[in-house]
């Protein structure tokens, strides 16, 4: 399925602490299988197993937060029905996920009472656009190894849940690796049957902090 074009149902809450307002927004109805969790190796990255519907709303919600930085999104991935891991992290507890621009400056301190007072939402239909070509994003002055470099995506883990934070050309610099999942990985597992299918998300200045990986127990085919 082409990733551009596709819709996403969503649910709109407006939540204000004080003088601030925040719009969250997250899907209608919970991923039923995507299962998120932090590792237990020396590098602690964090892994989410998918099947193809959970990739292609992942994928709209990371566009979302690119196009949308007045927006939090958030994914409660606590609820999936589905709670795959990886046969040595049985025991990680599951995460949520929430995405958002830097220049917004939610601090995840605040996220227990903003959850708390989301409500059932307004109902929002998100078209995806989709992602721009990597090759028209890099410039010369672009050196994500840098810690003083502004364009990486950056994470936090707190109120178990993990938080996602960059400019909208971090979210874009990775787009394609969720483009290629979405599009390209359905046929790829097709032709390549016991082949492990995966995205490596460049978070920080790890390559692939957040590996989104085809769930072995639960793939369809291209046909399917």
């Amino acid at each position: 399925m082409k990733l551009e074009g596709a819709r996403w149902r969503t649910l709109i809450s407006t939540v204000r602490l004080g003088r601030d307002e925040y719009q969250v927004v997250r899907p209608a109805k919970p991923l039923r299988h995507a299962s998120l969790y932090i590792t237990d190796d020396a590098f602690r990255n964090a892994e989410l197993l998918v099947d193809k519907v959970a990739a292609r709303e992942l994928a709209m919600a990371w566009e979302l937060a690119m196009r949308s930085p007045r927006t939090v999104v958030y994914l409660p991935l606590r609820q999936t029905e589905y709670e795959c891991r990886s046969f040595e992290e049985d025991d990680e507890p599951l995460l949520d996920l929430v995405l958002m621009h830097h220049s917004l400056g939610f601090p995840p301190s605040l996220w227990k009472e903003v959850r708390a007072r989301l409500g059932r939402g307004r109902p929002h239909v998100v078209r995806s656009r989709g992602f721009l070509p990597v090759e028209s994003l890099l410039t010369p002055d672009y050196q994500p190894l840098r810690r003083t470099c502004r364009d990486v995506v950056r994470h936090r883990v707190a109120a178990r849940t993990v938080f996602l934070t960059g400019s909208w050309k971090a979210f874009a610099l990775t787009g394609e690796q969720w483009r290629w999942l979405v599009e390209d990985g359905p046929r790829w597992i097709h032709e390549n049957p016991g082949r492990h299918c995966c995205a490596e998300i460049a978070v920080e200045w790890d390559w692939d902090w957040l590996h989104v990986v085809r769930c072995d127990d639960h793939r369809v085919g291209v046909n399917a």
